[in-house]
């Protein structure tokens, strides 16, 4: 389980974006497409945030030390963002990263995507179960009394930061879940950051694919 120190909480006031989208074109094999904006070192192109990196070396490196499988990252992007793009206060630069990731066993998405994910399959059916920890608790765990502060009322401020999913499978297939809306070959499911600070029971999303 990632844990999320008191840097990544100040990021979220100003602009925090994570997109994930997981296609399961059958079964056994697929793509994830991974797209998030960090804040950068002030003298070199490197996150601020260790486990949301911005080159595709510690990228492949993160992938295969999480998970002992054959994913293979592809179509990588990085772009500093002009400062048009950007009005935080705290951080002056920053970067978007982009790349995706194919799998032959979603097995080997285990440990490897954020929050925690755990699959379980059959022959026609894949369920898959997302948890994401209370951000504050997981900071508060290693910080000081002064940093416990500077938490709280930044969680106080918290607006429009979400983390949104989107999960494609065949339109002949079905799907249920538990949060999210699905659609036509299509499950979407938009974390609003208050709830994952504030609302121990907003933790978990499971979800259900049936092929046929």
């Amino acid at each position: 389980m990632f844990r999320f120190p008191l840097l990544l909480i100040l990021f979220f006031i100003g602009c925090f974006e994570y997109e994930e989208t997981i296609l399961f074109r059958k079964l056994s094999s697929g793509t994830v497409e991974i797209s998030y904006t960090v804040p950068l070192k002030k003298d070199s192109n490197d996150s601020l945030i260790k486990f949301l990196p911005t080159s595709k070396e510690e990228i492949i490196s993160s992938v295969k030390k999480k998970s002992n499988n054959n994913l293979q990252v592809r179509d990588f992007t990085f772009r500093e963002l002009e400062k048009s793009e950007t009005t935080d206060m705290y951080f002056k630069r920053k970067g978007k990263v982009s790349y995706k990731l194919d799998f032959e066993d979603p097995l080997h998405l285990e440990g490897v995507l954020i929050g925690t994910f755990s699959i379980k399959s059959k022959p026609r059916s894949l369920t898959v179960k997302r948890d994401f920890p209370n951000l504050t608790d997981n900071a508060i765990l290693e910080t000081s009394v002064g940093e416990k502060k500077i938490i709280s009322e930044t969680s106080r401020l918290l607006r429009e930061g979400k983390i949104q999913f989107r999960v494609l499978f065949p339109k002949d297939s079905e799907c249920s879940s538990n949060r999210g809306f699905i659609g036509l070959g299509n499950l979407t499911y938009q974390i609003p950051l208050t709830e994952t600070l504030e609302n121990p029971d907003s933790k978990t999303w499971e979800y259900k694919i049936r092929f046929f």
